[in-house]
Order: C-alpha cells, then structure tokens, then sequence
C-alpha cells in the first residue's frame, strides 16, 4: 500500500506532464514545439520511474560528499589545534632554554655559603663593644631617657655573657633578644626625631647589635 502510494505521489505529476507535453507538442512523434516526449503512457512511467531514480541517487551522492567535507573539516580542526599548542609549547621550551643560559651555571653549595656570610651582618666590633668586660659602646643618640629600659636588659645580659662565656639559660637569652628588638623598633619609628647622619650610626650599631644577640656565647 505504501509503495502504490509513493509512485502515485512521484511519478503521477511526471506522467501528467508528458502527456500534456504529448498533446502540446505538435504530432505523435514528438516534433513541434514541446521537443521531445514520451510517446506512450508506459515510456512516460519509466521516464518518471527514471528521474525518481536519478534524484534519489543524486541525493545520496550529495549527502555523501557533503559529509565528506564535514570530516575533513573536523581533520583540519584538529591539525590546526595541534599545530597551535605544539607551537606554543616549542615556544616555551625555547624561551626556558633562553633564561637558563642568561642565568649560567647554578653556585655550588659552597658558592652558597659564601655569598649567604658576605651577605650576613657583621658582629660587634672592638669599637662598639669591650672584648673583655663586654661593656657595649652606646652611639650618643641611643643614650637618650627613652632607650634606658632597654639599655638596662641588654648590658647587663652582654655583660654576663662576656664574664660566663655564654648566657647562663634560654628565657634570659630570649629577654636579651626581646630588649633589642624593642630598642630597635623604637629608634625606627622615631627616625623623624632626629639628623640624618646621628640615625645613621645608631642603624648601624644596631644592626650589629641585633644579629650578635642571637649568639648565646661571646
């Protein structure tokens, strides 16, 4: 039932036509003005019979191709994407190849170590404090009312250190780094208080005065 209704819907408006075209076109050989036609009802049928055939095909070969185009397009997709990032990633590889050899060789340990001591603050020196009675040599800014707290704490920590070799237990040697601390943040929020030049020499006594206390042994 279906197929009779298929070729009534197809090839009924094909047979139509090449009867009108029949009629139409000037004798029953086809010449005049219509052109060629079918001369009979049943080559009408396998002509329309054929053009279904034909589209049907032309169809599937379209469709066909048209997938083809998709797939190559997706191919190409692809290869581009593929292209992009191994281009991205050379890129990268050549720019770190760059950078270590501006860098050179990495120091050894020991280069390390060197560079880390040059870079170390210095300890008291012989000027700035007494070898022997471990008497700390105040700069003059630093003997202001305002440090004696902290001034009290530390000589007399330094003191014993230089007298015993070393600080006689941990929480005395924390106080001692407590009190210089503080001495040390009080002078840096006063900077304003004072000349250039004396505020210099204080930073620097303190500087060693910091990085010594945090030797318990003289």
């Amino acid at each position: 039932m279906f197929r009779r209704t298929l070729l009534a819907t197809l090839v009924l408006p094909l047979l139509v036509t090449s009867c009108y075209a029949q009629y139409y076109g000037g004798g029953p050989y086809g010449y005049g003005y219509g052109g060629y036609h079918s001369s009979t009802a049943a080559e009408g049928y396998a002509h329309g019979l054929a053009d279904v055939v034909r589209s049907a095909g032309s169809y599937n070969l379209d469709t066909s191709r048209a997938m083809v185009n998709v797939e190559d397009a997706r191919k190409a997709y692809i290869q581009n994407r593929e292209a992009a990032q191994q281009t991205w990633f050379d890129m990268r590889r050549r720019n770190d190849a760059y950078r270590a050899e501006k860098r050179g060789p990495a120091p050894t340990s020991e280069q390390i170590f060197r560079i880390n001591a040059q870079r170390a603050p210095s300890r008291l020196n012989d000027d700035q404090i007494d070898p022997v009675t471990g008497e700390l040599h105040w700069p003059l800014l630093l003997t202001s009312a305002v440090y004696q707290p902290y001034r009290k704490v530390i000589d007399k920590g330094f003191e014993e250190r230089s007298q015993k070799g070393s600080i006689s237990n941990y929480d005395q040697q924390q106080d001692l780094v407590k009190a210089v601390d503080g001495l040390y943040d009080t002078l840096k929020k006063r900077i304003r208080d004072y000349e250039p030049q004396q505020y210099v020499d204080a930073k620097k006594f303190m500087d060693a005065l910091s990085y010594d206390v945090r030797f318990p042994s003289s």
